[in-house]
């Protein structure tokens, strides 16, 4: 089988390329939604942030194995200003827009400013995807930042928002992927986002599947089949039981089981790569290195 007959494809989150990003950039995006100052970039950090995206899809829409993108979304940048860069001639198809995460951006907390935050953030998250083309937004139920209340509080927290972004999104025609993440946040396991999701009981939410975020890594197979058919995205990096992003084969997941699990429950999105790449300074840098990883990770596909 090559690669361009098996069901999966490679695609890049935005997020991969965060070191080729300047500083003052990270701090500002991260200060607006940690501190809840909802702060926006001043015109000259828009002016820098438009350089460094239309350098990201520069390379992105210049490597011909890339396919699909993975966008994310900030409440601080000109969200028009980008999209005018994103929207310029692209080639990659805008599989999905990851929705804003931070302490005012949290549909778990019991702080109401935080939960409403979260439903503004993420319904925007939505129209810009619904403006990109991209079908699904990527959303975490919570974060691992005080106030600290037990985790039964935090999930019951997350349904009504959901419910009410779910609303948004059907109306738009974009569906919602619950993300996991691996600490004490509301939905840190795959049983938690299960559990959202069938309360939310929305036919356009399913689940993003990170498999850092996920443990042991021994048991991601089986979370994947478990997952099934409510399965809307992935999230492709490596670990040793510890959140790691690593390049696929630097840690310890098994890969050829992976592909397989996905194989079986009819899985034909991207397999999107959300990895840290270290020690780089161009767009370049970071392309190259996912594009060779995926060629020796596709080998393991079922069939070849």
């Amino acid at each position: 089988m090559s690669i361009n007959r098996n069901p999966f494809r490679l695609g890049v989150s935005g997020s991969c390329f965060i070191f080729t990003m300047p500083e003052e950039l990270i701090v500002a995006a991260y200060r607006s939604a940690l501190q809840g100052t909802l702060e926006k970039f001043d015109d000259r950090q828009n002016a820098m942030m438009v350089d460094f995206m239309r350098d990201m899809m520069r390379v992105m829409n210049g490597m011909d194995e890339i396919s699909a993108m993975e966008c994310y979304h900030s409440t601080a940048w000109d969200n028009e200003l980008i999209l005018d860069v994103a929207l310029d001639n692209p080639r990659v198809e805008f599989w999905s827009v990851h929705a804003p995460y931070g302490l005012y951006i949290d549909p778990s907390s019991p702080d109401e400013m935080a939960r409403e935050g979260a439903v503004m953030s993420y319904c925007d998250a939505i129209t810009t995807a619904k403006r990109l083309g991209a079908g699904v937004v990527v959303c975490h139920p919570g974060i691992n930042r005080r106030p600290d209340v037990p985790k039964d509080v935090k999930l019951r927290n997350t349904i009504d928002p959901f419910k009410r972004v779910a609303d948004f999104a059907g109306e738009n025609g974009v569906k919602i992927a619950v993300e996991p993440l691996p600490k004490q946040e509301a939905g840190s396991t795959l049983e938690e986002v299960l559990w959202i999701i069938e309360q939310v009981d929305r036919p356009n939410v399913g689940v993003n599947f990170d498999v850092n975020h996920l443990f042991p890594p021994e048991a991601i197979p089986g979370m994947i089949r478990k997952t099934g058919e409510l399965l809307l995205s992935v999230h492709i990096s490596d670990q040793d039981g510890i959140e790691r992003h690593w390049l696929p084969f630097q840690g310890t997941l098994d890969w050829k089981e992976i592909l397989a699990a996905l194989t079986e429950i009819g899985y034909t999105g991207p397999l999107m790569y959300e990895t840290h790449i270290h020690d780089v300074s161009t767009c370049e840098e970071v392309g190259k290195p996912i594009v060779e990883n995926y060629k020796q990770l596709i080998e393991l596909a079922p069939g070849k």
